[in-house]
């Protein structure tokens, strides 16, 4: 790939939270455990089809355990640095989670995050759904294809993908083979600035 034309355009980048601005210790294999989901499925897909009783179990369980990682979780290295970079460089930034927006707010309270817009799970239907990167195209005044999408999970490069943005996948230590359909593949959060700068991500 020329990273120079890959990069060209792009005036807005869209982070993922946990696992991406954040190192977490959300396990969701233990959540799904406490919360009586089917291993492997994703929780707030099966949401959708829970009676009312089931719902709430698994939605007290969920809360409990994103309290607690937003209250636990450390900045993934460079993330503060690369996002005043970005600002610093006219670039507009954005975070995008499936978690809750209790938990948005904690994390970027505590670490002094400075970003122009934040939709969590209650803003838009969550990821893989392309809804939320086009609710933030809208709310930063650009076009999907203007965005950036960064994310360490396939939901974060499907969304971006299906929302017509751009999207790097950021390699996490123990986390999934980069999907395919990503646009670059980054080893830490500095390649980045390098990748939009026309180097080697």
């Amino acid at each position: 790939m020329e990273h120079t034309f890959a990069a060209a355009g792009i005036k807005g980048v869209v982070f993922d939270m946990d696992g991406t601005l954040t190192i977490s210790p959300l396990d969701f294999n233990l959540i799904r455990a406490e919360a009586r989901v089917p291993p492997g499925l994703p929780i707030l897909e099966c949401l959708d089809e829970a009676s009312e009783e089931e719902r709430a179990r698994v939605q007290a369980v969920l809360h409990e355990h994103e309290t607690r990682a937003a209250r636990e979780c450390t900045l993934r290295d460079g993330a503060l640095e690369v996002t005043e970079e970005l600002r610093r460089r006219g670039i507009k930034t954005a975070l995008l989670t499936r978690n809750s927006s209790a938990s948005v707010c904690t994390v970027v309270e505590r670490f002094g995050l400075q970003l122009d817009c934040c939709v969590s799970r209650e803003d838009a239907e969550p990821k893989p759904s392309p809804a939320a990167v086009l609710k933030i195209a809208e709310d930063l005044g650009l076009r999907p294809a203007q965005l950036l999408v960064v994310g360490d999970y396939v939901f974060d490069i499907q969304a971006g993908t299906s929302a017509g943005a751009r999207t790097a996948f950021l390699r996490s230590e123990g986390g999934m083979e980069p999907p395919p359909e990503a646009d670059v593949v980054l080893d830490d959060l500095h390649g980045l600035l390098d990748f939009l700068t026309g180097g080697p991500p």
